[in-house]
């Protein structure tokens, strides 16, 4: 028995405490790596395109620079999640498939102009949030059974009007959130069932920043920059609960464990063009830092199998984003939009585990947005999201699963807005 916990020490420890470390990955069919941008429904509808034109609220996450130039709004909306993964066993037949249950990141902001110069808003976001379900007789039971996740972030924001083309703004991203994560170990209990680890946690409130400006060259083109720090994510003292047998209890001291995930920064450069007066297009392109995440590292109160910490080597690296999107006014008061997107992956050759199956990415978008009176406005908005089939051989030391994952996602969504003040038919 004891030569047989020395061997599975790397399997319990680094992947399955390793698993533990996807406390925000879980959302990763969204987008690359465990970054989800749902954040605003006509965004969303035209191609997740938001940082050179002028938005509406969701320019307050976007880009605080075009903040400057929105009226004082307020807005709130949600998505509905459908999202699966499969996976298939290298030289074999055996296939499975996660049965994940609707996910609902939302959105909500408030912009207020304190006066022709200065306007301020505060946003609240769940970028990261769902849940990934393979269940405990899957092959990669051992890897992971379940992983939870609820993250928010919120975002008091200031905007400043240098001129009537130009705009700056900036604030500040307070993240925190929880994760409940489930996996088995290969012990057989004494009535039969197998043994499992549940690590379940809260992460302490953590802190970044938002930058962002805005150009109107005139009424035909402008240009945005923007610019997300990276936020440090902290789990202290999560708790860890092993069922195992008793005989080998004392091999699992390990209540409490400590871990850091890096939110990765965002660099953002987009355009707006009207061609015409009917027709607002928008390019953009992100670079997500990922080379942020080159390992992760778990530390515990108390022994487990021996060790009271472990590293497991991640290697993501630096990711493109490329999008397009557009927004053609039927009438006065219905909007027509649609869009594309594509996703570089971040995740390297032999690092991808069954909570992060990651792959290039291509998103397509449709929506459309009515008008009531000049004030309120109701948003609608649909995403498919198509991931490449990769496979995998997993790298030593990653806690990587060998086989051959595809996974994809279907997002509705909706979004209610008011304006106060002076106001048009068409989004500001």
């Amino acid at each position: 028995m004891k030569n047989f916990l020395k061997k599975t020490t790397t399997s319990i420890i680094g992947a399955s405490l390793l698993s533990a470390g996807v406390l925000l990955a879980s959302s990763n069919v969204m987008a690359s790596g465990y970054q989800v941008v749902l954040q605003g429904s006509r965004v969303t509808a035209m191609g997740n395109c938001a940082v050179g034109f002028r938005s509406g609220a969701p320019s307050l996450f976007f880009n605080p620079g075009a903040m400057a130039m929105e009226k004082s709004s307020v807005m709130l909306g949600a998505n509905f999640v459908s999202s699966s993964v499969q996976y298939a066993a290298p030289n074999s037949t055996y296939r499975a498939e996660t049965n994940n249950p609707l996910s609902t990141p939302f959105f909500a902001y408030g912009i207020y102009n304190v006066n022709e110069k200065l306007t301020v808003g505060l946003g609240v976001v769940t970028p990261f949030g769902s849940t990934v379900t393979w269940g405990d007789q899957w092959a990669g039971r051992y890897s992971l059974n379940e992983l939870s996740l609820a993250a928010i972030v919120v975002q008091p924001t200031v905007s400043y009007k240098i001129s009537e083309k130009f705009g700056i703004g900036g604030g500040f991203n307070i993240a925190f959130g929880s994760v409940s994560l489930e996996r088995s170990i290969p012990l057989e209990n004494q009535n039969g069932s197998p043994s499992s680890v549940l690590l379940e946690g809260s992460a302490k409130p953590s802190f970044g920043f938002n930058l962002g400006a805005y150009y109107e060259f005139n009424e035909k083109v402008s240009l945005g920059v923007s610019y997300r720090s990276k936020i440090d994510l902290t789990v202290q003292e999560g708790n860890a609960t092993f069922t195992v047998p008793s005989l080998v209890q004392s091999r699992f001291e390990a209540k409490k464990f400590d871990a850091t995930l890096p939110l990765p920064s965002v660099i953002s450069v987009g355009l707006g063009i009207k061609p015409i007066e009917k027709l607002q297009l928008a390019l953009e392109w992100n670079l997500v830092g990922w080379d942020a995440y080159q390992e992760l590292k778990f530390e515990y109160d108390a022994p487990i199998l021996g060790n009271t910490e472990t590293v497991s080597d991640r290697k993501y690296n630096n990711s493109s984003t490329f999008k397009l999107g557009a927004e053609y006014m039927a009438t006065e008061s219905l909007a027509l939009r649609g869009g594309i997107y594509y996703d570089q992956t971040a995740v390297s050759d032999g690092y991808i585990t069954p909570e992060t199956p990651d792959a290039n990415t291509m998103g397509y978008t449709l929506g459309l947005g009515y008008t009531v009176g000049e004030r309120f406005t109701i948003d609608v908005h649909y995403l498919l999201v198509d991931k490449a089939q990769r496979s995998n051989v997993a790298a030593p030391n990653s806690g990587g699963l060998d086989g051959t994952f595809e996974a994809g996602a279907n997002v509705f969504g909706f979004g209610l807005s008011y304006k106060f003040g002076s106001s048009s038919k068409t989004a500001e």
